[in-house]
């Protein structure tokens, strides 16, 4: 990939950023049933992880089932420096990006000695910890009963909480995006590609694999921390059961449904996942079959993820037409 080739994707990012920034600003004004809000907050919260799992399963493919754990972590982080450090919600949000991704920048190194289904594990027994020690560190989580509650609200100036979270979650996923475009379109993205491709390739050009690893897997843990402060946010109360392995797995399907290599994928798979359960509310025995049926197809008939796929066959008529 060329510079002028790099430059030419950052802006065309640039464009598709700025009319999502307009798409976001639009709705806001023109939503008023709260469902409605709720579910585009949702999304967004949840796309913000999402972008994270994309750049380090699409991008270096690096497969992670710890996903969950890294937005407790930042869940808890938000929450203690509410409570217990009575500071300013931007500033939690910001001990919710770092803790989480120092934490991710520390194991990295060690976990990803692992890889293909030994790496799945390995991430997956992190959840597992991340689990047990927040169930049992009641001084600072709650435990499981009553777990963290009464996060102070954000309704401030005549916005209500839920208008404040949407603006928060929209700029927090505005800017996500803008970082994930610029590594994906640099020599930082394009390094990860061919370490995707082989990591003894991607050696021999003269990529540091250990430090692009243990970097990718940082950004994904900082972004999953800065999800799950804005989820513990926006519901104000929560325990450790919020974010098990369940939440992983729905994470890795909302990047395997949406695209494995683009970072827009996430959005329409993040969108997708939150929208299905409401769609299936009679059919509560049948959702993790009906998940299953849906993962099944999407890798047999479209393992570029359903999102990316769509796009592909609606532009390819588009230029027969």
């Amino acid at each position: 990939m060329t510079t002028s080739t790099s430059n030419s994707n950052l802006r065309h990012d640039a464009v598709i950023l700025a009319g999502l920034a307009v798409v976001l600003t639009l709705a806001e004004l023109a939503l008023t049933s709260q469902f409605h809000r709720s579910i585009l907050i949702l999304s967004m919260i949840h796309a913000i992880a999402a972008i994270g799992l994309t750049l380090l399963l699409g991008y270096a493919g690096q497969v992670s089932l710890g996903q969950g754990a890294f937005m407790g972590i930042g869940a808890y982080a938000a929450a203690f420096a509410l409570q217990k450090l009575a500071l300013p919600a931007p500033v939690a949000l910001v001990a919710a990006v770092l803790l989480p991704g120092l934490l991710g920048f520390l194991i990295a190194r060690p976990i990803l000695r692992l890889s293909g289904h030994n790496l799945a594990l390995g991430t997956l027994a992190l959840g597992a910890v991340f689990f047990v020690v927040a169930a049992q560190w009641r001084s600072v989580t709650g435990g499981l009963d009553p777990g963290i509650v009464d996060l102070p609200s954000l309704a401030i100036a005549g916005f209500s909480h839920e208008r404040i979270l949407y603006i928060l979650a929209g700029i927090s996923l505005l800017s996500a995006i803008a970082v994930a475009v610029s590594l994906v379109d640099g020599r930082f993205g394009r390094g990860l590609m061919v370490l995707r491709t082989s990591e003894l390739v991607a050696a021999c050009m003269g990529v540091d694999t250990v430090r692009a690893k243990s970097m990718v897997f940082a950004i994904a843990a900082a972004l999953s921390g800065l999800s799950g402060a804005l989820l513990a946010l926006y519901l104000r109360s929560f325990n450790a059961s919020a974010f098990g392995v369940g939440l992983s797995i729905e994470l890795l399907m909302m990047v395997i449904l949406g695209s494995l290599s683009t970072v827009w994928g996430a959005i329409f798979g993040a969108f997708a996942i939150i929208v299905l359960p409401n769609l299936l509310e009679g059919f509560d025995h049948a959702k993790h079959l009906i998940y299953g049926l849906v993962m099944v197809g999407i890798m047999m008939f479209a393992p570029r993820g359903l999102g990316e796929t769509l796009f592909r066959l609606v532009t390819r008529k588009r230029s027969v037409a």
